[in-house]
């Protein structure tokens, strides 16, 4: 089948399951080096590149939900690029692959695209998926401060969902950080692909670029999420220690008094029951002087 192309055409032949008569056929089909075809059939989790002869192969990784929304997780894509013929191979529905056919629906170019350019166009839909992560993870956590900087009751839950996110995010660094070493061919002066596979997109060393960075700005919210949750927390601490303190602090002369009268001792005011009140007032005089006097300082 490549053999057999045209100057401008160009055969994407995409495979849904890593089975290996299917990925013989797809071989025999892009007349693929042997080589390649020792370990498409298995996953792989890190992101890698392979150059023999005129054909290059790329292992771009990305990450994507699962079904209890929870968590994340890796979806590898296998992408060979020759003379005429780009290939994916994948486990199941690929939304990279997907994403990047609908791009090519409007493509008025179609014909002037070469193995290099579709390459390039997977990729970068490939990065894309990195920057929908982060954006999904920035917004639940903008929606995590307005719960912690909320009513106590409901930042209760805000930790286990900080904790969730952070997990979630751990994820993405580790799986788009390897593509640094997979990209960092494209960028030397010394790797060139062969003549009709063209020139892949060189802009896509700055786009991994801006991907990290993002990842890393997402780190960095989220670091500062766990600071005012934790600011927080200190702060409600304070505020019942204060109010502690303070009830403390105005039963005192309660107490004192109590204890200074019920002492074994006979004393005049003790001939006369009523005086009693004497007593109870005093106290109450000595707590409403407490509660002004902090009131004045500003401690209410």
């Amino acid at each position: 089948m490549a053999r057999g192309l045209g100057e401008r055409q160009l055969v994407w032949l995409d495979l849904a399951e890593r089975d290996e008569a299917l990925i013989e056929r797809l071989a025999a089909a892009a007349d693929l080096p042997e080589p390649f075809l020792r370990d498409l059939a298995a996953a792989h989790e890190r992101a890698q590149l392979r150059r023999l002869d005129d054909f290059v192969r790329l292992t771009v990784v990305t990450v994507a939900g699962t079904g209890d929304g929870h968590s994340l997780q890796r979806v590898s894509l296998d992408i060979v690029a020759g003379p005429g013929v780009i290939a994916t191979i994948h486990d199941g529905a690929s939304q990279v692959v997907e994403d990047a056919f609908e791009q090519l629906q409007g493509e008025s170019r179609l014909g002037a695209l070469d193995a290099g350019s579709m390459l390039a166009i997977l990729v970068d839909v490939g990065l894309s998926s990195y920057f929908r992560q982060v954006e999904e993870i920035e917004r639940t956590i903008d929606e995590l401060d307005e719960l912690v900087l909320g009513p106590t009751r409901e930042s209760e839950q805000v930790l286990e969902r900080l904790a969730d996110m952070r997990h979630r995010l751990a994820i993405v660094r580790r799986t788009l950080s390897p593509h640094r070493e997979a990209f960092s061919p494209f960028g030397r002066p010394d790797f060139e692909l062969h003549e009709e596979l063209g020139r892949p997109w060189p802009g896509l060393i700055d786009r991994l670029g801006q991907a990290i960075l993002a990842v890393e700005n997402a780190w960095t919210l989220l670091v500062g999420s766990f600071d005012i949750y934790i600011g927080r927390a200190a702060q409600r601490s304070n505020d019942v220690m204060k109010v502690l303190t303070l009830l403390s602090a105005v039963l005192l002369p309660a107490v004192v008094l109590a204890g200074i009268f019920g002492m074994n001792f006979k004393l005049p005011i003790f001939d006369r029951a009523e005086n009693i009140w004497l007593i109870v007032g005093a106290m109450v005089v000595l707590a409403a002087t407490i509660l002004l006097g902090a009131r004045w300082r500003g401690w209410l």
